[in-house]
């Protein structure tokens, strides 16, 4: 006899792509061999199936195999409570057109009965009818007019607004389903007991359409940013958060949640290395239509099988040589554990993530229990909250646009890698913009921009271009003098470290010469292509200056592009 098990989910590690889902269910059995059948899983990978238990002494895993569950809807209630909504809603459309269509029928009987006017003006003279009739009859006809159009305007009202209700609940349906199809998997465990107790088995299998990906908040406070060296030097408060979606099917409520950065879906053998042919070209000549042979299917690419064995099917029946192991156990934080009172004022906090460094990939794992559910959307969770250390800047490219950028250069000193994604930045609590951080190492730099800086004026002006012609004894060259002066000023209460940069131009001809005459404060860096970079410390209320001297030499009969 097959014996329902039911069981629940209790731990979920997500990756990339993908992630491995573990639940468990307990039962008592006499002693003999039994057959446990889970129903209602959604589309795992089933090389990835994997079954585990603890029972009573001597208790044996006989085999594992999965079926398919053909349904005529799909199993669970959320998405059954929608479908039923969905029927109900439509069953009322119909009866709303029905009512729409008598109306309308009613309306062009009404409207037949109104073109037999003549023949009752008729019956009037002939003495049949007598006014009083008469009138009656088209007072009548008209109040049947007036009612029937305000009825045929309520049921239109009444029916565009069932519609639009029905489509969002269609909507809503079609977002949480998984597809179309709705049958299942279900999975027979063959278990034999030398004895009666209580079972506890464990399942655990990888599941696609689940993902997850580093997102972070970056928030910095100006209080002190005008005092003593705040306009130089101050701290991010950087939070860590997991962004998890799934649409597997199923939901994951209160789950023990880890987020991982392997990828278990990538190859683990490293691809042959082939050689780099390099051939003259050979051109291919399509043939005829209907003369050739057909063309090659493309070639179809599957998934590898997961490396370690899977378990044996029923008709193999690998029994296994030694007891069923216990469960897994998955460190959890106690939240019984006794905590101080906070005070009434404080902001609460929410529980970081417990990190886990392996030897090729980092895992969080939550400190509360988690509840994503299977509709789709990102639901985010903490992983770590830290205060890095910053340096700001004001950086400015004033040949592009005269507006003062404020920069942060924050050190990564949290001791932990920070993975690749999007921050979204907080100034004094005001949202800024989105940037993107790379994956950055302890010890490592990342940049922030936090806006504008307006407390920081800068002018780059032309003060000089003169324009000479030569003869022929000076070789019938154009000599263009240009000289350039770029003005910073501090309004800002506090100092403020400066970076400009700027370009000179560089020729691309060889009859076009540029000479360099003068730089004006010397840049501390200057490229091979002429690009400058001023860094300087501006004092409250000082100005700082630097003047650029170049001139441009090229043939007359030249004609030269790029120059102002």
């Amino acid at each position: 006899m097959v014996i329902e098990l039911e069981t629940r989910i209790t731990e979920v590690t997500v990756y990339g792509d993908r992630a491995l889902v573990k639940r468990q269910g307990n039962l008592s059995l006499e002693a003999g061999e039994h057959e446990l059948r889970i129903n209602y899983l959604p589309p795992f990978l089933k090389d990835s199936l994997r079954a585990s238990g603890r029972g009573p002494t001597g208790t044996r895993l006989l085999g594992v195999e999965t079926t398919t569950a053909f349904l005529p809807r799909p199993p669970e209630q959320e998405l059954l409570r929608l479908q039923t909504a969905c029927d109900l809603l439509d069953r009322k459309v119909q009866l709303l057109k029905a009512r729409q269509q008598a109306l309308e029928q009613r309306r062009r009987w009404v409207q037949a009965l109104g073109e037999q006017a003549p023949a009752l003006i008729q019956g009037l003279t002939q003495g049949r009818l007598q006014p009083g009739d008469y009138q009656s009859f088209f007072a009548a006809l008209l109040e049947q007019m007036l009612q029937d159009a305000e009825a045929s305007q309520d049921v239109a009202i009444q029916l565009q607004q069932l519609q639009e209700e029905l489509q969002a609940k269609k909507r809503e349906l079609e977002q949480k389903r998984l597809g179309s199809n709705p049958d299942r998997l279900a999975v027979l465990v063959s278990v034999e007991l030398l004895q009666a107790g209580e079972l506890s088995l464990e399942l655990s299998y990888l599941i696609e359409r689940a993902a997850w990906h580093p997102s972070y908040d970056a928030r910095l406070s100006f209080a002190d940013h005008d005092t003593g060296s705040g306009g130089l030097e101050s701290s991010v408060d950087l939070t860590c958060l997991g962004l998890v979606e799934q649409h597997t099917g199923e939901d994951w409520n209160e789950v023990a949640l880890a987020l991982s950065t392997a990828r278990p879906a990538q190859a683990t053998v490293l691809p042959e290395l082939k050689p780099w042919y390099v051939d003259t070209f050979q051109p291919v000549f399509s043939p005829l239509a209907g003369t050739g042979p057909a063309p090659a299917s493309p070639p179809v690419l599957y998934a590898m099988p997961s490396p370690s064995p899977s378990p044996g099917s029923r008709q193999q029946r690998a029994l296994l040589a030694s007891p069923m192991e216990a469960l897994p156990t998955t460190a959890i934080s106690d939240e019984s554990q006794a905590k101080e009172e906070a005070p009434a004022s404080e902001e609460a906090v929410e529980p970081g993530a417990e990190i886990e460094q392996r030897a090729t990939a980092l895992v969080y794992r939550c400190g509360s229990s988690v509840s994503i559910p299977s509709d789709g959307s990102p639901h985010r969770t903490l992983i770590a909250s830290y205060r890095l250390p910053c340096r700001l800047e004001v950086v400015a490219i004033p040949a592009l646009e005269e507006a003062a950028h404020l920069r942060a250069t924050v050190e990564n000193s949290s001791g932990g890698v920070l993975l690749k994604g999007k921050a979204n930045i907080f100034v004094d609590n005001e949202y800024v913009g989105t940037t993107e951080i790379d994956l950055t190492a302890p010890g490592q730099t990342f940049r922030l921009f936090l806006g504008l800086d307006d407390t920081v004026r800068i002018r780059r002006e032309l003060i000089e271009r003169k324009v000479e012609q030569g003869g022929r004894l000076q070789g019938n060259l154009r000599r263009i003098t240009y000289a350039y002066r770029i003005t910073v000023e501090n309004f800002a209460q506090g100092e403020r470290r400066v970076v400009i940069m700027d370009r000179l131009p560089v020729s691309r001809h060889e009859r076009i010469k540029v000479h360099i005459v003068s730089l004006y404060p010397e840049p501390q860096e200057r490229s091979k292509l002429e690009q400058l970079t001023w860094q300087f410390t501006l004092p409250a209320g000082g100005t700082q200056q630097m003047e650029e001297r170049f001139v441009v030499e090229h043939p007359r009969d030249l004609r030269v592009t790029g120059l102002p």
